[in-house]
């Protein structure tokens, strides 16, 4: 057909130019509209189709979120071969870190001080659940692929072990990328405080301060959130990581306080 070589130079010319036959003028006409057509149609596919949901960020239905932490409480403790008892203990608190982590705003009117925008410090007796209430919502991200519920797990004691490999290979001297790797992202260090010091440079030093100092940069900078958990109280971290320090140098419970929602998890060690 003559419309689908409309496009060539004769025809360009000849339309130009005024020289069309009436008959290839209405069929020209015919298929611009034709193409038009299907060109506003795709244009019109583009405006109308929805954005995709941005699941980094959302709020998840806090019963939806109590429920699900409910049964993966459940599955995470049969492994073990205990059970999932929720007491006077940690009634109050798993309410409060559902909401945290469903990322509810009654979080910030139930907690004093309270941020969404900040990590969360659990700070309590061994074996009372701390680690385990991390595991626990790290499963239900992956399990839903709810990228909110998503950080790297890692012991403050791993950590140094691997800062002290690096060292030791370098002749005590590096271990910078663990420091790089540890400062990015989120992260969920388990028992902070617990970790020896490290030798650095014939220099020994408290690495998680370093790296609580590094994420404390980026939390201002990007809003990059760091969770973790201690057996240690907020003055027994204090007098670790600031021993030693110039007075003027003497800054980690600001930035504890500034970066965490510090939350106390009392009771008895289930582990027993």
């Amino acid at each position: 057909m003559k419309n689908k070589n409309s496009n060539s130079l004769g025809n360009r010319v000849k339309i130009k130019m005024g020289l069309e036959t009436p008959k290839e003028k209405k069929e020209r006409i015919a298929q611009e509209r034709k193409n038009n057509a299907k060109t506003i149609e795709y244009f019109e596919s583009i405006h109308n189709k929805p954005k995709p949901i941005d699941m980094s960020n959302i709020i998840i239905p806090l019963e939806w979120m109590k429920t699900e932490f409910n049964k993966a409480a459940k599955e995470y403790f049969l492994k073990e071969r205990r059970a999932f008892d929720i007491d006077d203990n940690n009634k109050h608190i798993l309410d409060i870190l559902c909401r945290y982590f469903a990322n509810d705003p009654s979080f910030e009117e139930i907690v004093e001080n309270g941020q969404l925008q900040k990590g969360i410090m659990l700070v309590g007796n061994c074996g009372v659940g701390k680690t385990s209430i991390f595991d626990i919502t790290q499963s239900i991200g992956k399990k839903h692929n709810i990228p909110q519920l998503w950080f790297t797990n890692i012991s403050a004691l791993e950590i140094t072990t691997q800062f002290n490999k690096e060292s030791k290979t370098n002749k005590f001297s590096g271990g910078e990328s663990v420091l790089e790797n540890y400062s990015k992202g989120k992260v969920y260090f388990d028992d902070l405080g617990s970790e020896p010091q490290v030798q650095s440079y014939g220099i020994k030093t408290e690495l998680m301060r370093e790296i609580l100092e590094m994420r404390y940069k980026r939390f201002k900078d990007f809003g990059t959130k760091t969770f973790c958990s201690t057996n240690l109280t907020i003055p027994q971290l204090v007098t670790k990581y600031d021993k030693g320090s110039k007075d003027n140098h003497k800054r980690i419970e600001d930035r504890i306080y500034h970066m965490f929602n510090v939350i106390p998890l009392y009771g008895k060690s289930r582990r027993f």
